[in-house]
């Protein structure tokens, strides 16, 4: 994925306050591309300050996402909060490995943040999302 990502309804899963953080981390991940497409000059600065926005964003947001499904007794909880994990774990390896100076690293970056939320959303985050409002 290499082009900036446009919010699609599709990626609702129907629990308007997680909808609206999922727009908010697309915003963010957006960011990225903008600053690795950009200024050259700006990319170092530009970068981490998004960075420090996605991780903070981030923790926040699966937070309240793993609230939300202990709330309602989701049983997919713990394997949910692993994904979390797991992700965070990759964003962190990821951030080690960026070059203040390759803005290409900034792309793939993007690119893999990007492509993950996404996918997160359309599977699992609609899996939980389902069974909590039969709850």
């Amino acid at each position: 994925m290499t082009e900036k990502v446009v919010w699609n309804d599709d990626y609702l899963i129907g629990i308007v306050e997680i909808d609206n953080q999922h727009k908010k981390l697309l915003l963010i991940a957006n960011e990225l591309y903008e600053i690795a497409t950009g200024a050259p000059e700006a990319y170092k600065l530009k970068m981490s300050s998004a960075l420090k926005k996605l991780t903070d964003y981030t923790v926040y947001h699966f937070s309240s996402e793993e609230e939300y499904m202990h709330k309602f007794g989701y049983a997919g909880a713990d394997a949910h909060k692993a994904a979390h994990d797991k992700f965070v774990k990759e964003v962190s390896y990821h951030i080690q490995q960026l070059s203040a100076d390759n803005i290409e690293d900034g792309i793939r970056f993007y690119s893999f943040v990007a492509s993950w939320v996404l996918n997160h959303i359309a599977k699992a985050d609609k899996i939980w999302a389902a069974a909590v409002k039969e709850a």
